[in-house]
């Protein structure tokens, strides 16, 4: 895991990023299932901003080749992927974004409820 960012490459930094973190994942080096890293880790790991990224990670789950969680981001079998998507006719990255919108959602109307519930009701108990 020693491949770096390069200044001299023409394509923007996230693309790099996510091309290395793609070939980690299709060499078996980042396993299935596993968690990618932070982004602040992988920030760090590549010298690069948290938004550059956020962008790589955004290439990798458009690609199927990893899923994002409210916990993180995890390395999807590359082979599955092909094979779920071919077999079943389902637009996986469209349902990943789906996904993530719904995870957001719930996030919110978790914040909601506790600001809710921080409140005294009448006649509650």
């Amino acid at each position: 895991m020693s491949a770096e960012i390069s200044k001299d490459d023409p394509r923007p930094e996230s693309e790099q990023a996510a091309d290395i973190l793609r070939q980690e994942i299709l060499r078996g080096d980042i396993k299935q299932g596993a968690h990618v890293g932070s982004v602040r880790d992988l920030a760090t790991r590549f010298k690069i901003s948290g938004m550059t990224v956020q962008r790589a990670l955004a290439i990798l789950r458009e690609d199927g080749l990893i899923l994002t969680t409210s916990r993180g981001s995890y390395a999807r079998d590359p082979q599955a992927t092909e094979a779920s998507e071919s077999d079943a006719g389902v637009d996986l990255p469209e349902v990943l974004r789906q996904l993530e919108h719904l995870t957001s959602q719930v996030s919110e109307l978790r914040g909601r409820l506790e600001a809710l519930e921080g409140r005294s009701v009448p006649g509650g108990s």
